[in-house]
């Protein structure tokens, strides 16, 4: 068999295969291609063009069922899921009445219908959205796989000859043919997978344990203290309904079939935190996650006079560039993420908490996108998914929204 017929018969088994496994070719790693960074790369291609680039809606959804099939969430892009994940819906709203979902994906189909149909585009893969689904496929055109080319006329060699080469080339194939064999049985899970597995592989529901909003009252203009009250402006039941950070966080977690259950800091215990894996959000307002990273190399301070939230290095202590100060108008914010057993109770735990409320959306981000932990794991040492982790995270602020975060330390232990 030619190489050539080898690749289309391949082409043929992966395009089957797909609509009965379709995880198989939409999960990163895969030996299946396309891989998800071309599939990345394609999605920003297209989220470039004009089709894409005047509306929030559209984007939004495309982004989100592309990154969330290429993680393997593919099985749970429901119209309800998809109502509370991208456009901010309550989980119990009525989907008859607000066809929002349905509506966008109509017109999602359309659009990637127009761009593939412009002229010079019939050989990029394609990201297609089939009618009645929201899970979107990915493949090559078969023009794209295999393209056959003339070749100049050679002497033909004798049989004994032909004999020779053929069993030269099957001897110097075998070393790639096994590459090729383990890379099939055994496929790389994604970073994505790979970081939350702490978490995601337990049989037990997961406790997110959230901070409380709270504001700074000014002091008296007369006054000489220079401290400033605390308290909290939301009724703290409405806190977690409206909280935007944890109905994503909620979503992401459901998509990868993990119960979850909320608890503000102030309800918890040490009984609670024993009885099954958790996650912590928030810094200063969440007196869990100080006293959790409190032994750590990287660790929460706040400074009185001024008032300034710092992440502290154990390891240089005289570093102060990760600082927020308590003011408005910050260029940028920092936040931790940790990933380790909690010092007291044993239970695995992640830590989610920005120096701000920016920072913490930015790394809740970090945590639940491919793209960031591809990157990650890119430059992290070998075997870091089997060890815990410290990261520090920043963003830039602009308009008093964050930007794309950034690793900007890391230990491992």
């Amino acid at each position: 068999m030619t190489q050539c017929a080898y690749l289309r018969k391949r082409y043929i088994i992966i395009a089957v295969s797909q609509s009965a496994t379709q995880d198989k070719v939409r999960q990163p790693g895969s030996s299946e291609f396309p891989d998800s960074t071309a599939v990345l790369e394609q999605l920003e291609r297209i989220l470039a063009t004009p089709l894409f680039q005047h509306s929030k809606r559209y984007p939004a959804f495309l982004r989100h069922v592309v990154e969330q099939t290429l993680h393997g969430a593919g099985d749970q892009l429901k119209e309800r899921t998809l109502g509370v994940a991208v456009f901010r819906r309550t989980p119990d709203y009525d989907t008859s009445a607000d066809p929002v979902v349905r509506n966008t994906a109509s017109e999602v189909r359309k659009r990637l219908e127009e761009y593939y149909s412009e002229v010079g585009r019939e050989t990029e893969l394609r990201i297609t959205l089939p009618a009645g689904a929201y899970v979107p496929e990915f493949r090559y055109p078969i023009e794209n796989i295999c393209s056959v080319s003339k070749e100049p006329q050679l002497a033909v060699p004798s049989p004994k000859a032909r004999r020779w080469r053929r069993c030269a080339l099957g001897l110097s194939l075998l070393p790639a043919l096994g590459l090729l064999v383990g890379v099939e049985l055994f496929p790389r899970k994604p970073a994505i997978e790979r970081f939350w597995a702490p978490i995601l592989q337990t049989p037990d529901r997961v406790l997110v344990v959230s901070d409380t909003w709270v504001a700074l009252r000014e002091p008296p203009a007369d006054s000489n203290d220079s401290s400033r009250e605390v308290r909290e402006i939301i009724d703290p039941k409405t806190f977690l309904n409206v909280s935007e950070q944890s109905a994503k966080l909620a979503s992401f977690l459901v998509s990868h079939g993990k119960q979850l259950d909320h608890e503000l800091a102030r309800n918890v215990s040490l009984a609670k935190l024993r009885a099954r894996p958790f996650i912590l959000k928030g810094a200063f307002n969440n007196q869990w996650t100080q006293r959790a990273v409190a032994p750590f190399r990287f660790y929460f301070q706040l400074d009185r006079d001024p008032l300034v939230r710092r992440i502290i290095d154990r390891q240089n202590p005289e570093r102060r560039d990760l600082a927020a100060p308590m003011s408005s108008g910050l260029a940028e914010d920092y936040a931790l993420i940790a990933r380790a057993p909690e010092p007291e109770t044993g239970q695995m735990m992640l830590v989610i908490a920005g120096l701000g409320e920016k920072g913490s959306a930015a790394a809740l981000e970090f945590v639940t996108n491919p793209k960031y932990l591809d990157r990650f794991a890119a430059q992290a040492p070998g075997g870091w998914e089997q060890r815990n982790i410290e990261l520090v995270i920043k963003s830039n602020l602009v308009n008093d929204d964050w930007g794309e975060p950034r690793v900007v330390a890391t230990h491992f232990w």
